[in-house]
Formats: C-alpha cells, structure tokens, sequence
C-alpha cells in the first residue's frame, strides 16, 4: 500500500473512530514545489531522530508552509502523512477536557494504526495555535505525545505564523523543547521567477511557446517578454501586497492573470497585470498624471478651494514622476481650516482618483486617541491598515486632539516612512500619502482666506510669506495638546481651506439636488424638479449666516432635514411597488421667508411636495380632507375641556 488515500479508505470506522472523524489523507501537489529542498531535508532528518521527531513550520502567510507538506507526502513514501481537523476539533464541537482526552485518544488510534500497517504515519496540524486558544488544556495533552513521539511511529508536524507562535506557542517552554523549529523565509526573486515561469508552462503553454517532439512539449528556452513579466508580477507584489508573503502572493496574481487571459482571451501582459491588481487591491500601477485634470477634478467636488487643490495637484505631480523623496512617505500635507471646508472630501476624491476606490482612504478620527494609554491601540490599529492597504491615503483627522505620545509615533512614520507593530513587523509607509487635519488656528485661515490676489500663483506666493505666523498660530493654539512644533517641520506643505462663501454653499445645494434626483429615479423610478426657491431657502433662510456654522455640512444637514425628509415622506405615503408609470414630483417652497421679509422673526417657509399623477393627487386630497376633519376635532375637543375646566373652576369657587 503506497499512499495515504488507499490506507485512509482501508480504516475501520470502528477500530478508528477519532482518525475517520479528524484526519483525512494530505492533498498531493498538483505542480512541481521549487526552492525548499533544504528545508525538506530538515525536516526528514528530524523524523529519524529516535527520541523526539517532530516540527513546526513557521512562517507568514504565503509562505508555503502548507504547499511544503503536500509536497513532502507526494515524495516521501515510506510514511503516511494525514491531516488533522484542527478546526473542526475546536469549532465547539468539544469542551477543553474532551479535546485533551481525543488528542490523546488520537494518539493511541496512531500507534496502533502503525503496528497493523507497519509505516509511519505523520500527523499534519496547520494553525496547531488554535489549540491554545481554546485551553492549556490541549497543550498539556500534547507534551506526552510529542516526547513519545520518537517510540511510537508518531510523527507531528504542525505550522503556524510568526506572530501566533509568539502570542501562543513560545511562553510554553516545555511544549517548544519538543518541536523542532524550521522558518519558511520568504524565497529569494529567482526562485518565484522559477515557480511562475512553471505555472505558465503547466496551466497556459501557449502563452509561453512550445514545439511538440515525439509527442512532449519542448518549450522554448526563454521567453524575454514573459520573463520580464515574472520581474514586474514579483516587484510589484512586494510593493503592493505586503499583506501577504512569498511566493503566494506572486502565485495568487499570476493565477488571476492565468483566468482572466482565457476568459476574456487575452495575452499574459503587463497591462493584464496592471487590470488585476486595480480589482484586488486598488492600484493604479500604470498612473499617469495630467496636471489640467486633476485640478479639474478635484475642483468638480471640493468647492472655493482652489489654492488647496493647486498645491495637492503640484505634490502628486513629484510623487507620480519619482522625484520625491523615496526614503519617506509619498507625501506628507497638513489640511487647515475650519470644520465643513471640504478638508475630508478632498482627500476622498484622491482616494478614488489614484486608487479608483474610495476604500483606499484609511481615516482615523484622532479623538479617539486622546489619552496616553491609547499609545499601543493606535500603533496596533495603524499598522494594521496599512499593512492591509499599503497604497493608500491615510487621514489622521483633527490631529492637534491626539495625546502627545501619539503625535510622537508618528515622526518615525514622517521620517523613515515606517513602524514596527507590537509583533516587531515592520511596515512601510512608503506607498502611502499621510494627510493631516486641523481646525486649529482657524480664525489665521481665515484672514488667509482673504487674499486680495486673485490669482492662485498670487495666493501661493503670500502664503508662502504668512506661513511663519502661520505655524506660530497652529502651536500656541494646541499648545499642551497634540501637536508638537518638531510636527510641523515635516510637513511638505500646510494648506489652508477658506471659508465657505454663500455662493458656495448654494452650488452645495444644487449638488445636493442633483444627487437627490439620480437616486430617486436608479431607487423608485422617479422624476422630481425643484423650484429655484428651494436653494436659496436652504442656504439664506434656514442656515445660520456665519463662518463658525459647520460649512458644507452644516448645509447638507439642514438639506437633508428641510428637503429630503418631506421627500421621503412622500414616497413612503404614496409611491407603491406596483407603480409602472411615469411619475413626476415637484418640490416648492410655501410661505414666506426671512429674506424675502427680513423684518420676520421666524421664518413661515416649508417645504410641499406636488405630484400631478390623478391617482396620487385624489389620496392627497383624501388625506387633506381627513387632516382637516382631524384639526376640527382636535379643536371642538380642545373647546369642550376648556369648558369643562371653566365649569369646574367655577363650582370650586362657589
């Protein structure tokens, strides 16, 4: 009997409970493993130490500590290799004595198994931490295993990751004397080279070129255009997916490229890789520049901010062409102003002109971080993310609210582009633009704001000669919190955002629309116009005319209250599922408003929503006629208890 597969369907459900239950034979590779030939040989030889012969794989995920194993048992054919459920022993399926006493039991049915068959047999435990997490009670059961393990034809061979061995694995000194330990590094560019250039050949030959003699394959013996493609897939994974390690990543891409190709039937190339990492991470490998339509775009939706847009456009133009500095971050900019200026839309629309993907903009509210004790939280949450998302946008919002000890772990970020989380992992910040927010110091913004210049180069220029009082203002004004001076010298540029005009927040509003009547028509089906009213009412009636009120979301609160709120209302009344025709609303504002009248006090202004379809125009009426009947009830019921009071009062007085 030579493999696993033909042993495990020979096993007696009965005489092996726990095997036929927790193990199954270990897949074999499908494709040939390259560069972990030493590896293998360590752990072959520690299989025939006599004592104690077992392993832990260690290494990140990607690693191929998973692929090595399945190899191993498609070439070691003197032992069995199963592998064991571990997720399934800990998915709540057993308490912590009743996992300890299987793994023990487990161990028995091996023994016994290796006597009738005469072989070996490996027992694979992937993500072998899990055990831990549900008791001390699993690893105490398996120290005897794996000290006996030598004497029995038991062999474990467990793997886990770096951080999971140190978090639950390596404080148990007794369990670490008795594995021996093999680091899966991360292989070095030829060996990835080697594994894709075998992909290719086994699952996309065509692609790759090759002559048929005596009925094989003879491939070529180089295909430049693919080898260079192999070069970017490796470089830019390393770049872009740091989330993951070696090879796997650079298999995982290859292997989307591979799909795709015979899908769409398109040739392996680098605009093909370019496509496959813009959907799986959001990059944008091939971005080229145009200074006009940034500005343009950035324009479109952040509104009387053309200074700040002009300086973001002239810092992406350094990054986008390399010449800035790679030792740092891509950019490092600190957004001032007062709150509602478009400071956070700005860097959403980056987001999504860089990376096409407004999930590329990590945001984190400093708030949160406000005390000391928040020091490691912020470290852990921080690397996280950009571990996860290494090309993105990250917006440390309102930064001067960050406790000191907070605002200091970012200078290493600043400087060297990098931080190392609590696991000692570095990560870089090299692909990432640091944004920073503030409001303090706004009332300096806001003389800033006032440039007599109109032109942007004019305004540039005199901020350029204000930025010393500038600064000067940002630190008195968070002196004691969380802004530190040292901060400030690191910065590539300090932009400040103008306060909004009323012109402004009026093409707010009109946006606002806009947006309103494209989501109810893709939502309901529905047409709605406006009455040119309607802005001017939002903005010089409802909203509180100065420069403290909130800016742009100050008017798209009160929009949203003032308009769309009786709009929704309306829907909900009257447009049913069942409507199939052409339905047109109209919004118009009744009363009179404050500054139609500037002697009111109140404003009698309201918005009505009108619909000229028979149908809804009768129930509308039918419910004008009931509120009516209503308000008259409520008004002769109002009457009555106002004469039963006075009556009473009356007989009390008498």
């Amino acid at each position: 009997m030579e493999s696993a597969v033909e042993f495990y369907e020979t096993l007696d459900d009965l005489k092996y409970p726990l095997l036929n239950r927790y193990t199954r034979p270990v897949p074999r590779m499908q494709r040939a493993v390259i560069g972990r030939e030493k590896e293998e040989g360590v752990i072959l030889s520690s299989f025939l130490r006599p004592e104690i012969s077992n392993v832990i794989l260690l290494g990140d995920a990607g690693s191929g500590k998973t692929t090595l194993v399945k190899n191993l048992a498609l070439k070691d054919r003197s032992r069995f290799y199963l592998e064991v459920d571990v997720a399934k022993m800990t998915a709540g399926e057993l308490d912590a004595t009743q996992l300890a006493g299987t793994l023990k039991s487990l161990a028995d049915e091996v023994e016994l198994c290796t006597k009738e068959y005469d072989k070996e047999i490996v027992l694979f435990m992937d993500e072998i931490h899990q055990l831990a997490k549900i008791s001390d009670m699993a690893f105490e059961a398996l120290k005897p295993i794996l000290a006996e393990s030598g004497t029995r034809r038991l062999r474990i061979l467990s793997a886990t990751t770096y951080d999971e061995f140190d978090k639950y694995i390596a404080g148990n000194q007794a369990l670490v004397e008795r594995l021996q330990r093999v680091n899966l590094i991360q292989p070095d560019e030829d060996t990835v080279l080697a594994i894709l250039e075998g992909m290719v050949k086994r699952y996309a030959p065509e692609q790759w070129g090759y002559d048929i003699v005596d009925g094989e394959k003879v491939f070529d013996k180089s295909n430049l255009k693919l080898q260079h493609l192999f070069h970017m897939i490796y470089k830019y994974t390393n770049l872009y997916v740091p989330a993951n390690s070696q090879p796997r990543k650079s298999i995982d891409v290859l292997d989307a490229m591979i799909g795709r190709s015979l899908f769409e039937d398109r040739d392996l190339d680098l605009e093909l890789l370019s496509d496959v990492l813009l959907v799986s991470q959001g990059v944008r490998v091939n971005l080229k520049v145009d200074a006009g339509s940034i500005k343009k775009r950035l324009d479109e939706k952040v509104f009387q901010q053309s200074l700040a847009t002009t300086a973001v456009e002239n810092a992406l133009q350094r990054c986008v062409a390399k010449l800035n500095d790679e030792s740092r971050p891509m950019s490092c900019m600190l957004l001032t102003g007062s709150t509602g200026t478009g400071k956070t839309e700005l860097c959403k629309q980056l987001a999504i002109l860089l990376f096409n993907d407004k999930r590329s903009l990590i945001r984190i509210d400093m708030t949160e971080y406000s005390t000391d004790e928040s020091v490691e939280r912020f470290r852990e949450e921080l690397t996280r993310l950009v571990w996860e998302r290494p090309f993105s946008i990250v917006l440390f919002d309102e930064i001067e609210k960050a406790s000191p000890l907070v605002t200091k772990m970012l200078l290493p970020v600043l400087d060297d582009a990098r931080l190392i989380n609590k696991y000692n992992r570095e990560v870089s910040f090299k692909n990432c633009y640091i944004m920073m927010t503030t409001n303090a110091a706004s009332e300096v913004y806001k003389q800033v704001g006032d440039y007599s210049p109109t032109s942007v180069e004019e305004q540039i220029f005199e901020l350029e000669r204000l930025m010393p009082l500038i600064k000067d203002s940002i630190v008195k004004t968070t002196k004691g919190g969380g802004f530190p001076p040292e901060l400030l010298g690191r910065m590539d540029a300090i932009i400040p955002f103008q306060p909004l005009s009323e012109e402004t927040f009026k093409n707010i509003v009109l946006l606002r629309q806009e947006d309103l009547r494209q989501k109810l028509w893709d939502t309901h089906q529905v047409s709605i116009g406006y009455s040119e009213k309607v802005a001017d009412t939002v903005v010089f009636d409802r909203l509180i005319s100065d420069t403290d009120n909130g800016g742009a979301r100050s008017v798209i609160k009160e929009f949203d209250k003032f308009v769309v709120a009786p709009v929704a209302a309306f829907l909900n009344r009257y447009i049913t599922p069942d409507l199939d025709r052409n339905i047109i609303l109209r919004v118009e504002i009744e009363g009179k408003t404050r500054f139609e009248d500037p002697t009111q006090l109140n404003s009698e202004a309201k918005v009505v929503v009108y619909c000229d379809d028979p149908i809804i125009k009768r129930q509308m009426e039918l419910d004008r006629k009931k509120a009516s009947e209503e308000r008259l009830r409520a008004l002769r019921q109002a009457e009555i208890e106002a004469e039963i009071k006075k009556k009473f009062e009356k007989k009390r007085e008498a």
